[in-house]
């Protein structure tokens, strides 16, 4: 196999510069955290206002007494219909309810948190949307609150 590269590419979607990450360590073992959830892959209940599928940056809190039948994604950056099938691919609340289970992690978030990444306004997600998933997490006592992409 040959590593094909392309000098000069350039996307149609513009690419923030990111900042370094923010970096707090871990003092505690995990067993004796409380771990919150939150994804921007669409995820929320079927009762919820689905997300636009473009430019989006609100979000959507969902329990986690919530079985899978009562979930849905609703994303336009990619396909949805795995997911719609299996919602614990991308959003495994499941996943961390069997971690608390067993002790592994403490106990998991009563509140988490799907949103819509891609196609949102910059500062909307920096100054609105994270900080208001961050006050959530806070609110809950929350050590650790794991966060993944669409």
């Amino acid at each position: 196999m040959k590593l094909t590269t392309t000098n000069h590419l350039k996307s149609e979607i513009y690419m923030p510069i990111t900042p370094k990450p923010v970096w707090t360590p871990l003092e505690k073992p995990l067993s004796e955290c409380k771990v919150g959830f939150a994804s921007a892959c669409g995820a929320h209940l079927k009762v919820q206002k689905p997300f636009a599928t473009a430019g989006d940056s609100s979000w959507r809190e969902i329990p986690k007494t919530v079985t899978p039948e009562e979930l849905m994604v609703t994303h336009g950056g990619y396909d949805n219909s795995d997911v719609n099938r299996d919602i614990n691919c991308m959003f495994p609340y499941q996943r961390l309810i069997e971690l608390e289970n067993e002790g592994f992690i403490k106990e998991f978030a009563d509140i988490n948190v799907g949103f819509m990444g891609g196609g949102g306004i910059e500062e909307e997600f920096k100054n609105v949307t994270g900080p208001a998933i961050a006050k959530i997490m806070k609110e809950q006592n929350c050590d650790i609150v794991v966060l993944t992409a669409g």
